[in-house]
C-alpha cells in the first residue's frame, strides 16, 4: 500500500464525507453565473471506480482508477482515453499531478512494498526515492519547471515535505515546534505550500519560498492545511474554525479569508487557478456533501452526476476545466469533468432530462412532448433569433412550474429544469439586446 501521507489521509477523508447522502441536482451553475456546466464521466481503467485529482491547461486529466483486478492504477486521460501508466513493481499507484509540459508525479507501491514518489514523463516512471532514511513517500505537485513537491519519511520516522528538484530531494523542514509536514502544493516561482502538524496533533498552513517557511495563520482554530497556489501566490485550502469546522478559505496579501460553505458546517478548498477561481467540497444545508466553484465571492454549487449522491471537485485549470469525482448510490466514485457548455449543448441536455423523466414514468408521453418541443424551438432559434428563443424557454418554464404546483413533479425533480432553463436564458440575454 502507499504511505498514508496527509494528503492521502485527506483525500480518504474527502471521499469519507462525500459518502454522506445527498439529493440529486443539475450539474448547472447558479443563474446568476452566465456560464453553465456539464459533467462528462471520464471511465475506468476496467474497474468499478475512479477518481481524478488534477487537470492541466491542455485538458490531460490525471487521478487513479480500480483495474479489473481490483487495484488502483495511476492514470493520464486525453482525448478521450484513459491510460494506465503502471507501477514500480508493486500493485497499486495514484496519481496527483500534472504540469503543462505533461509530467505526472504521485506515488506508487514498489518491489519491496513501500510506496514511493514518482515522475512519470515519456511513457517512463521514476523513482523519486525518500529523505534520508525514510522509508516512503508521495509525490503531490509538479510545476512547470519540472520542480515536485510532497511528503517523505525521514529517519526519525515523521513525515517531512520535501522538494524535488535536478534529481535531489530537499528536505523543507517544519514550522518551530511541529514535529510533521507536508508540501501540497508549488507554482511556477518556485513557492510551496502544506501543512506543519504539532505535538498536540494540530496543524498549521505554510508557506515556504526563498528557504524559508512562513506560518500563513488560522480561521480561529488550531489544525488546517494549505493545498493549493496559484502564480500570483492567491493560496486555498482549509481551517478548522473557533466552532470546530472545517471551514475553506482563500489566503492573499497576507490576510486569510473564509469562503464559507453551501449552507452546510464544512468545506475544503482544493484548488485555485490562476484566474483565481477556486474548486473544492463543502457540505450543503441539506449536510449532503458536493463539488463546488467559488468566484467573485460567490460559492456555486456544481452538483453530481443524475442519480448519484455526491461529488468532489479537486483541480481547475486555467480554462475553467474542473475535475474531480462523482459519488454513485453503490459507493463508487466516477472520475469526472465539469467543463462549460453552449446554449445550444445546455438545451441538448435538459432535453435528455425532460426524456428522462418521461422514461421513469414521472411525465406521460404528452406531457413529455410538449415540454420537448418547447425545447426544440428554442434551440432553432437561438442563432438566428434569440429573444425569440428566450420567449419560448420562459414558456417552458411556466409548463414546469406549472407541473409543480400540479404535484406533477416534485420540487427536487422540477428545480432543477427551472434553473438550467434561467442559466440557458441569462447566456443568451448576456449576447443579444431585447425589449
Amino acid at each position: 500500500m502507499l504511505p498514508r501521507t496527509p494528503r492521502r489521509a485527506a483525500r480518504i477523508a474527502a471521499c469519507a464525507l462525500a459518502a454522506l447522502m445527498v439529493s440529486v441536482v443539475l450539474v448547472v451553475f447558479a443563474p446568476a453565473v452566465s456560464a453553465q456546466l456539464t459533467i462528462q464521466d471520464l471511465g475506468t481503467l476496467g474497474g468499478p471506480s475512479s477518481n481524478a485529482v488534477d487537470i492541466n491547461d491542455l485538458g490531460q486529466v490525471v487521478g487513479f482508477s480500480e483495474t479489473a483486478s481490483g487495484a488502483d492504477h495511476a492514470f493520464l486521460w486525453q482525448n478521450g482515453a484513459m491510460t494506465d501508466l503502471g507501477t514500480l513493481g508493486g500493485p497499486v499507484s495514484e496519481a496527483y499531478g500534472v504540469n503543462d509540459v505533461g509530467q505526472v508525479v504521485g506515488g506508487t507501491g514498489t518491489v519491496s512494498v513501500a510506496g514511493h514518489a514518482f515522475l512519470w514523463q515519456n511513457g517512463a516512471m521514476t523513482d523519486l526515492g525518500t529523505l534520508p532514511g525514510g522509508i516512503g513517500s508521495a509525490a503531490l505537485d509538479i510545476n512547470d519547471l519540472g520542480q515536485v513537491v510532497g511528503g517523505s519519511g525521514t529517519a526519525s520516522g515523521a513525515d517531512h515535505a520535501f522538494l524535488w528538484q535536478n534529481g535531489a530531494m530537499t528536505d523543507l523542514g517544519t514550522l518551530p515546534g511541529d514535529i510533521a509536514s507536508t508540501a501540497w502544493g508549488i507554482n511556477d516561482l518556485g513557492q510551496v505550500v502544506g501543512g506543519t502538524t504539532a505535538p498536540s496533533g494540530g496543524g498549521h498552513a505554510f508557506l515556504w519560498q526563498n528557504g524559508a517557511m512562513t506560518d500563513l495563520g488560522t480561521l480561529g482554530g488550531t489544525f488546517g492545511f494549505a493545498i493549493g497556489i496559484n502564480d500570483a501566490g492567491q493560496v486555498v485550502g482549509f481551517y478548522n474554525t473557533a466552532s470546530g469546522a472545517n471551514h475553506a478559505f482563500l489566503w492573499q496579501n497576507g490576510a486569510m479569508t473564509d469562503l464559507g460553505t453551501l449552507g452546510g458546517g464544512g468545506s475544503i478548498a482544493w484548488d485555485i487557478n490562476d484566474v483565481g477561481q477556486v474548486v473544492g467540497q463543502s457540505s450543503t444545508s441539506s449536510g449532503f456533501t458536493h463539488a463546488f466553484l467559488w468566484q467573485n465571492g460567490a460559492m456555486t454549487d456544481l452538483g453530481t452526476r443524475p442519480g448519484d449522491i455526491a461529488s468532489v471537485a479537486h483541480a481547475i485549470n486555467s480554462l475553467g476545466q474542473v475535475v474531480g469525482f462523482s459519488r454513485l448510490a453503490s459507493g463508487e466514485n466516477a472520475a469526472v469533468l465539469w467543463t462549460t457548455a453552449t446554449p445550444a449543448e445546455a438545451t441538448g441536455a435538459l432535453i435528455d432530462q425532460v426524456q428522462g423523466l418521461v422514461s421513469a414514468g414521472v411525465l406521460n408521453h404528452g406531457q413529455g412532448q410538449s415540454l420537448t418541443a418547447k425545447l426544440n424551438a428554442a434551440l432553432t432559434l437561438m442563432s438566428t433569433n434569440p429573444c425569440t428563443a428566450i420567449h419560448v424557454l420562459n414558456a417552458f418554464m411556466n409548463e414546469v412550474d406549472g407541473h409543480i404546483r400540479a404535484g406533477l413533479l416534485t420540487a427536487a425533480q422540477g428545480q432543477p429544469l427551472l434553473d438550467s432553463a434561467k442559466s440557458i436564458i441569462a447566456q443568451l440575454g448576456a449576447a443579444a439586446t431585447c425589449p
